[in-house]
């Protein structure tokens, strides 16, 4: 098929006006000048730009039930404890499987064609995604602190199930946050993804109150655990902040995507990049917690592959990648809009390790696309106009095929 706008954006190049793209087999065969590109059927979507599928490096599609009855606020543990209890209040299991199967169709409505999920519930979500349209690279999550830590191996036999890998969904391993998990968990989790060739990701850095639990053992987050009734007096402080915790256990790296870091210093920084470990950021859960601005911007500088993320429809009014990218353009005007596209597109997918699928519009690339009226008002920059327009996607592709809803 051929696709056909007023602009091509392919991400690794500059924008084509009146420009097309041939998909062969789900794949990009060409891309260039509508004049020059030829192939039947084609499909002109006129005043729009035809993008790389958005990547959303982090999310929590099974939660997608929970949107607005949750309300983010500046306490995190008082808004963590909340969430709990509204995930746990039914004596009835919610269906997480269905709250994921509408998150992702939400996700595909607003051209997101690949996402980072955590799912607390592998063995319920995966079935329900491994055939779906929308690619996912599934982190099993692992939780395993205290009174609850026996159950670690059953954890881990969960989140390393392969049993739903499909060429739409690869299972992956989260060991949760350090306060959740303890260092052998840690290292059980490192084990299993070496040994299973299986991508990690982990919150991290995320919350004052976690660096509090980390450096003295105490705060907010040990009496949450007390109230849970799971501490115990065996759970040991690791005397060090979050990311240096996390190095000394040997959990940075390439291999690792850290979910937040929202409280980093320059010695973080450079610890994330030296060890080459990837960060999601998410800004609109990051703006509605009122953490302090984001240091995303000297990660980039100093070689870190940051990508962007939505985290769940518990703390975010949407699974759009596209609203991140505008509420950034909006917070930071002076920021380079090329770096903005690519935190959302090739960075992402470098991130998940799917780099391999590509998420830029260039022959050879699976063909993971999404389309964008132009706001016919609006500037008259592609990109520009994209990060300042309201308009949603209107189209929404992978390998080739359409979604319909």
């Amino acid at each position: 098929m051929l696709l056909k706008a007023r602009y091509v954006v392919p991400v690794c190049s500059e924008p084509i006006k009146n420009g097309a793209i041939r998909i062969e087999h789900g794949r990009i065969v060409e891309v260039g000048p509508a004049r020059k590109v030829c192939g039947k059927p084609s499909t002109d979507f006129g005043d729009a730009i035809i993008l790389p599928g958005f990547v959303n490096a982090h999310t929590h599609l099974e939660l997608s039930a929970w949107a607005d009855k949750v309300p983010p606020d500046a306490d995190f543990t008082r808004w963590l404890e909340r969430l709990r209890h509204a995930t746990t209040a039914s004596p009835e299991e919610p269906d997480f499987a269905e709250a994921a199967r509408t998150g992702a169709k939400l996700s595909l409505a607003a051209g997101v064609t690949t996402v980072g999920d955590i799912t607390s519930r592998p063995r319920a979500v995966r079935p329900a995604l491994a055939h779906g349209p929308l690619r996912v690279v599934s982190y099993g999550e692992v939780i395993a602190v205290g009174t609850i830590r026996g159950r670690l191996a059953e954890r881990l036999e969960a989140a390393t199930d392969a049993s739903c890998l499909s060429d739409r969904l690869t299972p992956a391993i989260s060991p949760h946050a350090p306060y959740t998990i303890e260092a052998d968990g840690i290292a059980a989790c490192l084990d299993s993804a070496e040994r299973l060739q299986m991508r990690m990701c982990m919150h991290l850095a995320e919350s004052r109150d976690e660096e509090q639990y980390t450096t003295h053992g105490d705060g907010p987050l040990r009496d949450y655990l007390q109230r849970l009734g799971i501490w115990d007096d065996a759970v040991t402080c690791p005397k060090l902040r979050p990311i240096p915790y996390a190095h000394k256990l040997g959990a940075l790296g390439p291999q690792t995507l850290l979910a937040h870091c929202n409280y980093v210093t320059d010695g973080d920084i450079q610890l994330l990049a030296t060890t080459r470990t990837h960060v999601v950021y998410c800004p609109r859960t990051h703006a509605a917690f009122s953490h302090p601005p984001h240091r995303f911007r000297d990660m980039l500088r100093a070689g870190v592959n940051v990508c962007i993320g939505t985290d769940s429809l518990a703390s975010n009014p949407s699974l759009s990648i596209l609203d991140e990218l505008r509420f950034l353009a909006q917070q930071y005007p002076t920021l380079d809009k090329q770096s903005l596209l690519e935190m959302a597109t090739v960075r992402g997918a470098n991130a998940l390790h799917v780099d391999d699928q590509n998420r830029q519009l260039s022959p050879g690339s699976d063909a993971d696309v999404t389309i964008v009226p132009l706001d016919l008002a609006g500037p008259s920059d592609p990109i520009e106009n994209l990060l300042h327009a309201q308009t949603p996607p209107i189209a929404t592709f992978v390998r080739g095929d359409r979604f319909r809803g």
